[in-house]
């Protein structure tokens, strides 16, 4: 189990350096395409398209993380208040719910990641492929972390089952 937990730590930070990376690149060239565009008096072609693809991959991995680190938006007030058996099988319920989503998600991300894989995009001549990806491989993190959270739902204390406020 400790190899696991150290396996999904090492994903996440993977992830983490991704998303950092691509946003140095978005900065970089957001930078480069107001220079262009006001100082030099020509725009570049690509920035924007990969500034907007960039962005997309970020989203899609930063939740992954988001959601590892249980950082997403929820209704605790509502499991809060709830008995201490009934917030085991709320909590439980929503993660089984988020991952079918998840994997619900994925074989679509999948299957339109596979319809566009012969158009181009304009300006920088990839496939769309490249683009789409996005979705399935950000729902195999979620998904992968929603069953390390579910794990932990299924042992861990009532009184350890929330997120603290740290």
């Amino acid at each position: 189990m400790e190899t696991t937990k150290r396996l999904l730590d090492l994903s996440e930070r993977a992830l983490a350096v991704a998303c950092v990376i691509a946003f140095i690149v978005m900065f970089v060239l957001g930078i480069a395409t107001v220079f262009f565009r006001y100082v030099v008096e020509s725009s570049l072609a690509f920035p924007d398209e990969m500034i907007r693809y960039l962005f997309i991959w970020m989203i899609f991995l930063g939740s992954g993380i988001a959601f590892r680190r249980n950082m997403h938006a929820a209704i605790g007030v509502f499991v809060n208040n709830l008995p201490a058996s009934m917030k085991r099988a709320a909590l439980i319920l929503a993660t089984l719910a988020c991952g079918l989503f998840f994997a619900v998600l994925f074989w679509s991300g999948l299957m339109t990641t596979m319809r566009v894989q012969t158009q181009i995009s304009p300006a920088l001549e990839i496939s769309m492929a490249w683009v789409y990806g996005a979705v399935p491989v950000g729902m195999v993190f979620l998904f992968v972390y929603a069953a390390e959270l579910l794990a932990k739902q299924l042992r861990a204390p009532a009184g350890e089952l929330l997120a603290d406020d740290h």
